[in-house]
């Protein structure tokens, strides 16, 4: 008989964060079945923040990163006004997108794009025009072991 166990190593190939980031499912009524929408519990402050795809929970394929001195507008504003063919797919599909993000209250413009260039260089965004991730990076991060 096998048994499923988790497998630290190999959960941290996938994104990780440290302990300042926050994680949420993203909804806007316009763009989901049941016209869920969650923007408004964003805060209207300073950020730095991706819109990643998920699988099994874990935030993955990161297809947008950005700074921002009010991250509920700049998320609304990534929902109805996407950048590119491939970023207004992936908004507006039936995908489940994540957002992570930073708040950086106290921080300047020049604090943000810094913080925002590191991101960008660890989480490497990218969409096809299809809206798809280019390249699939996901780990599995759970072993079969035998009994």
């Amino acid at each position: 008989m096998k048994r499923t166990i988790f497998n630290e190593e190999k959960a941290r190939m996938n994104p990780t964060f440290t302990e300042e980031v926050a994680k949420m499912e993203l909804w806007h009524k316009d763009y989901n079945i049941d016209k869920k929408d969650n923007l408004n519990e964003l805060p209207e402050e300073p950020a730095v923040f991706g819109i990643f795809a998920i699988i099994h929970e874990i935030p993955v394929h990161p297809r947008y990163v950005a700074s921002t001195d009010n991250l509920r507008k700049a998320v609304k504003d990534v929902f109805e006004d996407p950048v590119g063919e491939g970023m207004r797919k992936f908004m507006h599909s039936p995908w489940i997108q994540m957002l992570c993000y930073e708040l950086m209250p106290d921080s300047t413009e020049e604090e943000r794009k810094e913080k925002e260039e590191e991101w960008i260089k660890e989480y490497e965004p990218k969409v096809t025009e299809e809206g798809e991730y280019p390249e699939y990076k996901y780990v599995w991060p759970y072993d079969e072991v035998d009994e």
